[in-house]
C-alpha cells in the first residue's frame, strides 16, 4: 500500500481509537448502537489512489439496513475524480459516477467494531478525451465517457459516540473496468476495455434512524 495512504489511515484509526473512552462512557449509560434502529446513513469521503495514474479523492452517500444485529445491506452512490491512465495515455482527468449495493458483517454488535464489506458496482465515467487524442494521434475517441463494472472490497471500523451516531474510517480495494468505444486510423471502430482499479482511504458520519 502507498506510504501516503498508510499515513492516512494509521492517523485516521488513531482519531476513532481516541474516541474510544468517550463512547465508552456513553455506552454505560445506554446510548449506544444497543438500539434497534434498522436504518443508517453514512457520508464521508478521503483519498483514492488508482492503481495508474494520480491519487484523487472520492465522497460517498450510503444508506443501509440491519438484517441482523452484526449484518447490513444497502445501497451507496460514490464520486471519483483522480487522473487515470486510459488507451496507454497518461494523467487523464476522469470523474467516476458509481451506484454500488454493499453488504457488511460487523464482528461486534455494540460498542467499537471492525467490519468488513463486499460491494457489486455500475458506473459512468467521464474523461477528457482530447488529452487521449492529443497523447495518442492514432486513435480517435468517439465519446467522452466510458461505462462501467467493479468489485470492492473493505475493511473497517466503528465508532459509536452516543445519541446514534458513529464515526467511521475504511480501507478499501476495488477492481474497475470500464469499456469506450473509439476509432482507429483505418476509421474501423474498437471497444477498449480499461482498468480504473485502485485502493481507498475514507472516514466519514453514521446516523442511526
Amino acid at each position: 500500500m502507498k506510504p501516503l495512504v498508510m499515513k492516512y489511515l494509521c492517523s485516521l484509526v488513531l482519531g476513532l481509537v481516541c474516541c474510544g473512552a468517550f463512547s465508552q462512557s456513553v455506552e454505560a449509560k445506554g446510548m449506544d448502537s444497543r438500539k434497534s434502529d434498522s436504518v443508517i446513513i453514512s457520508a464521508g469521503g478521503g483519498i483514492f489512489y488508482p492503481f495508474q495514474g494520480k491519487s484523487g479523492f472520492n465522497a460517498v452517500v450510503q444508506a443501509a439496513g440491519k438484517v441482523s444485529p452484526q449484518e447490513r445491506f444497502g445501497l451507496e452512490l460514490e464520486y471519483r475524480n483522480s487522473e487515470v491512465e486510459l488507451f496507454n495515455a497518461k494523467n487523464i482527468d476522469t470523474q467516476s459516477f458509481i451506484v454500488r449495493g454493499i453488504g457488511q458483517y460487523f464482528f461486534r454488535p455494540n460498542g467499537i467494531s471492525p467490519y468488513v464489506g463486499l460491494g457489486f458496482n455500475f458506473a459512468v465515467n467521464v474523461f477528457d478525451e482530447n488529452e487521449i487524442e492529443r497523447q495518442r494521434s492514432s486513435i480517435n475517441i468517439t465519446q467522452g465517457w466510458g461505462f462501467g463494472y467493479g468489485l470492492l472490497g473493505l475493511l473497517g471500523v466503528e465508532v459509536p459516540v452516543g445519541g446514534g451516531v458513529a464515526f467511521f474510517g475504511e480501507g478499501r480495494v476495488s477492481g474497475d473496468i470500464q469499456f469506450t468505444r473509439f476509432k482507429k486510423r483505418s476509421g474501423k471502430n474498437k471497444l477498449s476495455v480499461e482498468s480504473l482499479s485502485g485502493l481507498t482511504g475514507m472516514g466519514g458520519l453514521r446516523m442511526r434512524f
